[in-house]
């Protein structure tokens, strides 16, 4: 981790969470689903939680895992789960909705079939 996703007490600053996982959201609609970030119909946020369980300091070796919970008719939710190998525990959970968003049009869209057939192949138990 960069010194800047520090806190004034060695922690991790949340904004460092919602960093990884945005960034772990980007590659899995890259390498999983096959939308680049430029791509005409991608993805917009609709909301985001996070749930804190341990402060993960400095030094510390984390794992954030990805997967999608839910596939809806315009809407998918991602959960995430960072761990600390270091200490051994789950350090944060995390939600996000997102929403299938054509940007020209500047509107929601139903979520692409090529997008649900990739992840549900990915993604063991999901239903479309």
């Amino acid at each position: 981790m960069a010194f800047r996703d520090l806190d004034y007490f060695r922690h991790v600053n949340n904004a460092a969470y919602v960093t990884w996982t945005e960034t772990l959201r980007i590659e899995y609609m890259v390498e999983v689903v096959g939308v680049p970030m430029d791509a005409p119909v991608g993805i917009i946020m609709a909301s985001q939680r996070f749930d804190y369980a341990y402060p993960v300091g400095a030094r510390e070796i984390v794992a954030v895992g990805i997967r999608c919970s839910r596939l809806g008719t315009k809407s998918l939710d991602f959960e995430y789960e960072i761990y600390s190998r270091t200490a051994e525990k789950v350090a944060v959970r995390g939600f996000n909705a997102i929403v299938a968003y054509d940007y020209a049009a500047a509107a929601s869209v139903p979520i692409p079939s090529a997008w649900r057939e990739a992840i549900v192949a990915f993604e063991p138990g999901l239903q479309a």
